[in-house]
């Protein structure tokens, strides 16, 4: 297994090579875009030439975690790569739009609250896991690992080593175990400073957005719950119900920020009806050009 250190080099290197680099112009804040679970930036691609294509001269980058699409399924929630490749590039220090797609979307958020440098101006999440999820999603042309990943849920989703092997064991929020779920080390929990200990930074880089916006697909079979991109989550103790964001403590007692960021008029949602992976077809450039254009439409100062 590579080192830690490695796996920067790697990344690093990876992300320079995979970056979408289309000439700058100082007219609009960088775009920097993430992709989801079991798969790579090239998946970026379409979303990165719509951006251009209207609003020509901005600068657009796609993040590679991994090099590799099995590298996102088998690797744990660790943003400290991102934070690193994106504090390296000094086309973004003037600070950035992120973009994040699925898993991408809550790795973002991780780089929000822990790292924001270059800081975050517009905040956007499309069919992103929020708040976790609650069933082992699809991993693209490897359906065989189905059955053995619901094996891994079942048995030890919240053991170290399952929680540094599988990605989306960072955010798996077992409405039957929520104790464990909140005591343990995992991703999610940390970052929706679920835990007894808060952490204020976190809810302070939040505060610093000047707009969250999160959308989610009516149609969604791959998140579960797919209200999830909305902070939607299972009730405690049963899959029958689902809890919006505003019934809960995360939002009640504003734990990250989100209740002011609604009552200030930063808190944007849309919806959707394109299937969760479509980032290339008319369906996603219609909610693209309505629902993230007139954030990302912004000049930069």
């Amino acid at each position: 297994m590579m080192s830690r250190a490695a796996l920067l080099v790697v990344f690093v290197v990876a992300f320079q090579w995979s970056s979408l680099l289309i000439d700058a112009s100082p007219q609009y804040t960088p775009l920097v875009l993430m992709h989801g679970i079991a798969d790579t930036s090239a998946r970026m691609a379409h979303i990165a030439a719509l951006a251009q294509q209207l609003l020509p001269g901005i600068y657009v980058t796609a993040l590679e975690v991994t090099g590799s699409s099995e590298g996102s399924v088998f690797t744990g929630s660790d943003v400290e790569l991102i934070c690193k490749a994106l504090a390296a590039d000094p086309k973004l220090a003037g600070g950035i739009n992120v973009l994040g797609t699925s898993q991408g979307g809550i790795l973002l958020r991780g780089y929000l609250e822990r790292c924001n440098n270059p800081p975050v101006k517009n905040f956007i999440s499309w069919v992103a896991p929020m708040m976790g999820v609650y069933g082992v999603p699809v991993v693209g042309h490897w359906e065989y690992l189905n059955a053995t990943l619901d094996d891994v849920a079942d048995c030890c989703i919240y053991e170290q080593w399952a929680q540094d092997l599988f990605s989306f064991a960072g955010y798996w929020r077992d409405p039957y175990a929520l104790s464990t779920y909140v005591q343990e080390k995992i991703f999610l929990s940390d970052i929706n400073n679920e835990r007894e200990e808060k952490n204020p930074v976190y809810k302070q880089n939040v505060l610093s957005l000047e707009n969250f916006i999160m959308g989610y697909s009516t149609i969604d079979s791959v998140l579960i719950p797919r209200e999830t991109g909305w902070f939607g989550v299972y009730a405690n103790n049963t899959i029958s119900s689902v809890v919006p964001l505003e019934e809960q403590p995360l939002y009640k007692y504003d734990y990250i920020g989100l209740r002011t960021l609604q009552e200030t008029g930063r808190l944007h949602r849309f919806s959707t009806t394109c299937v969760h992976n479509d980032y290339t077809s008319p369906c996603f450039d219609k909610y693209f050009i309505a629902n993230v254009l007139p954030f990302i439409n912004s000049t930069s100062t």
